[in-house]
């Protein structure tokens, strides 16, 4: 509440936080979305960044929060600054910048309308710049859209269905809006058992079959591995392993291997409360390697 003079709250109502959390709880519990068949997976397997350094500060209060990133040979910094403003319960505006000057928007609204949220990304002087994401879901479907607000800028549509607990099923597809045929398409799906998740998909107008399967071995291991068959002019086929493992001291070592023979480690660490520290190594099949590192402060 704001004011001199606090305004009751009935006894039944929660606080406009903890409603939040509950509309979250809630939508996250319920929804399936096509983004989220074989996420674990495509975490686990993600390439780690290499080639740069970067440095994530947030801080409680009206503090802004900053992103430094520096290229490999330090010719070359990049500094973005943002800070989130809540309008109301559910509508937040994050306004962006740079010391350049450039200066962009980012608004959510959120539950609104029941299992309906909408996001407006990179909103600056030209709206035509920006982009619009919708999210929509009631049950066990889970339909979203995204797009650019220029004019004749293609949209890419998906749709999630969980037949389950443990059975998801989805689509996605390009749409011209110049000839409004579907300029790309793909299909997944996912099924849950206990701790391993099996995984597969449709991709690049049926010529890219992908097949996955992650698992946790126990509390603090998961390992996944994924089989790509590409159908193009040439049948080719390519996987992809990895391994993370949360050690004793709270630490976490993940090590992804691919086809291609570079192998990548990403080592996470925390030094003291508030600073996490990301060491990244690529290790190339000539037996190069490149280096990165991410450090994130949060106090």
């Amino acid at each position: 509440e704001r004011g001199d003079r606090p305004t009751r709250r009935p006894a039944d109502a929660p606080p406009e936080r903890e409603r939040k959390k509950e509309r979250e709880k809630e939508s996250s519990s319920s929804s399936c979305f096509f983004d989220d068949i074989a996420k674990s997976l495509s975490e686990l397997l993600k390439p780690v960044d290499v080639g740069t350094t970067t440095i994530d500060a947030a801080a409680k209060g009206a503090a802004p929060k900053l992103h430094v990133d520096v290229n490999t040979g330090a010719s070359a910094i990049a500094i973005d600054a943002s800070k989130t403003i809540e309008i109301t319960d559910g509508v937040s505006i994050e306004a962006c910048g740079t010391p350049a000057g450039d200066l962009s928007a980012n608004v959510e609204a959120n539950g609104l309308v029941s299992g309906f949220d909408l996001k407006l990304t990179g909103v600056t002087a030209d709206a035509s710049s920006a982009s619009v994401g919708a999210k929509f879901s009631m049950d066990s479907l889970g339909v979203t859209a995204d797009g650019a607000l220029k004019a004749g800028s293609d949209v890419t549509a998906t749709a999630c269905y969980a037949v389950d607990d443990n059975l998801s099923v989805g689509a996605s597809a390009v749409v011209s809006s110049a000839s409004g045929g579907v300029s790309a398409w793909s299909i997944a799906a996912q099924r849950v058992d206990g701790p391993t998740t099996l995984s597969t998909s449709v991709t690049d107008g049926g010529n890219t079959l992908a097949v996955g399967v992650n698992s946790e071995l126990d509390a603090n291991t998961s390992a996944g591995l994924r089989a790509t068959l590409n159908m193009g002019d040439r049948n080719t086929l390519g996987f992809a392993l990895a391994v993370s493992k949360k050690l004793s001291s709270g630490d976490v070592a993940r090590v992804v291997y691919a086809n291609s023979g570079d192998t990548d480690i990403a080592y996470n660490t925390t030094l003291c409360k508030g600073a996490d520290v990301t060491a990244c190594l690529r290790l190339a099949k000539n037996n190069s390697y490149k280096t990165g590192f991410q450090v994130s402060l949060n106090n």
